[in-house]
Formats: structure tokens, sequence, C-alpha cells
């Protein structure tokens, strides 16, 4: 690892009164893949939505390679290199999958890079093989987790140095769930480090190398993926009994 690529120092962020995220602190360094876990209402999304300049902080340092985001807007952060794939996964169901992904390049295009783009295009086709079989159809005839696959692509084409994803196994069976996970695993060897939202923890760990837990917009657990599926608190709360004694 070669130190922090991203660093939020005593975060705090509001929805007009609520106090969404209290004092975060958290680190991603190059190359990592960090799960950020809790249950829903904990401030996952928010801490997303305060690295992609969705949220403004009211307080506290986003930091990313050593250059504050803050008062960027959202297309500014997308330059600097971060990218998020949101909750739900958004994508444009009555465009082609090839205009998605176009889409994902959008201010690459603004600049003219269209031979880059185009292959890149193809790069994405050979990393997800069933969006070239679908290059042409509407995106609505995926799957949800060929749509899943989809939204994560479409956010590559960016060429993110750092990928949020929000929940990307949500509503998806346990064989696309592993699915997901083995494709987060090879875009980190591809040199993209990655920034985790989940709610289903064990998937999240078993694939992340370290881990926060939000309680009420607060981390109150931070560590290894091992330390913390070893943690009693962990397993009670996101584990499951199967969990209890290990």
């Amino acid at each position: 690892m070669s130190g922090a690529l991203l660093r939020l120092s005593s975060v705090n962020a509001f929805y007009g009164p609520l106090h969404a995220l209290k004092a975060v602190s958290l680190h991603v360094d190059e190359g990592e893949i960090v799960a950020l876990l809790g249950a829903n209402g904990a401030g996952k999304s928010s801490t997303l939505n305060v690295i992609c300049g969705l949220l403004q902080p009211r307080s506290g340092e986003v930091v990313l390679d050593g250059t504050s985001l803050a008062g960027r807007p959202p297309e500014q952060i997308v330059e600097a290199g971060i990218t998020q794939v949101p909750e739900g996964r958004q994508i444009f169901t009555d465009l082609s999958v090839a205009d998605n992904l176009l889409l994902g390049a959008y201010q690459r295009l603004r600049r003219g890079d269209k031979k880059a783009v185009a292959a890149d295009v193809e790069r994405m086709c050979e990393m997800f093989p069933i969006l070239r079989e679908r290059r042409d159809l509407p995106a609505d005839t995926l799957s949800g987790g060929e749509q899943q696959m989809l939204a994560i692509a479409r956010a590559l084409m960016a060429q993110p140095r750092l990928l949020l994803l929000d929940e990307p196994s949500m509503g998806l069976a346990p064989l696309l769930v592993k699915e997901i996970m083995t494709t987060i695993l090879r875009l980190r060897k591809h040199g993209t480090t990655v920034l985790l939202v989940e709610q289903n923890a064990r998937a999240a760990l078993d694939i992340a190398d370290r881990g926060y837990v939000l309680e009420t917009g607060r981390i109150v657990l931070e560590g290894t993926a091992e330390e913390l599926l070893r943690d009693r608190e962990v397993r009670r709360a996101y584990l499951g009994k199967d969990y209890e004694e290990v």
C-alpha cells in the first residue's frame, strides 16, 4: 500500500436539522478494498454523498491524494478521480447498454477523447462479456445482476482512481452476489481502489482488506476484515446466529 488515497477527518454533515454524520474519520489507501458497514440509516450513503460532493460537510475535511475536495461540485470530483455506483444501480433503462457506457465517459467525450473512450467500451465488454452480447439492446432487458455489472462498467468509463460502491449486492441472489464480489476483487487487481458500502457484512468482509462500522452517523468500530469478522458485536449485529460462536 502506498498511502492514503482518500481521507475523511472529523466530518460533520447535516440534512437540514438532521445530524447525519458525526465527526466521521476514515481513510482508504491506494489499492485497498475498504468496507463501510452499518444498518439502514447509519450514515453509509451520506458518507459517500459527502465524498462525491452531493452533500457538503458543515465541518471537517475530505482529501483526495493530498488535495482538499472542499466546495467542489460533483463533476469536478469525478474529474479528480472518484466515481460512484449508486444504490439501486440507476442505469438508464430506455437507453442501450452501449449508450449507458458512453454516458459514464461524458466528460471525457466533451474533451474529445473519442478514440480512447471507444477502446474503453471494448475493454468493458471484455471484462463483462454479457454487455457485449447485449450492447445494442435497451438496458431494461438485463437481469438485476447484469444491470449491476453495467452500472459498475459505466462508472469505470470515467477512469476513476477510487470507485465507490453503494450496496452492490442489494436484491441479488447469493450466486450473483458472489459474482459481483469476485468482480470487485478483479477491479482491484487492475488498479482500482474501492470503498464498498454494504449491509451484507459477510460478503463485504470476505473480500475487503479493512472495514469501518457506522451507527447513527458515527464510526463505532474499525479494523482489518479479519478483526471485524471475529468481533462479537459485528457477528451479533451483522452476521447472524450462524456466526455467534466462532
